[in-house]
């Protein structure tokens, strides 16, 4: 499944949580949080907006890989069994995602 982007200033389809995408299609870091049929946030020419939700299996992989890394070194061991646990939350999402875009359930 491509998630599905849209423009800047045009109307949100639903309520939620949007990101930044540059003319690459790689997250910019900046979000916003739109109310359904609100319009989106101007953006640089060429960017575009996706829902949080959309994120592809392997961004959601690249996450997990991201917060392993961060809890091989933590502040302390609550901070390092967070991290963990994220990383697998991100993994099990990316599982669920790819069983989708298969068309299993």
């Amino acid at each position: 499944m491509r998630p599905t982007e849209y423009q800047p200033r045009e109307r949100s389809p639903r309520s939620g949580e949007y990101e930044e995408l540059n003319i690459f299609g790689n997250p910019t870091g900046r979000t916003a949080l739109v109310m359904g049929d609100e319009e989106l946030p101007p953006a640089c020419r060429g960017f575009s907006w996706r829902p949080l939700p959309e994120r592809t299996p392997a961004e959601l992989r690249r996450y997990a890989r991201e917060y392993r890394r961060m809890a091989e070194a933590p502040a302390t061991a609550f901070v390092g069994d967070r991290l963990r646990s994220l990383a697998e939350r991100f993994d099990a999402l990316a599982d669920q995602r790819e069983r989708e875009d298969r068309g299993q359930p």
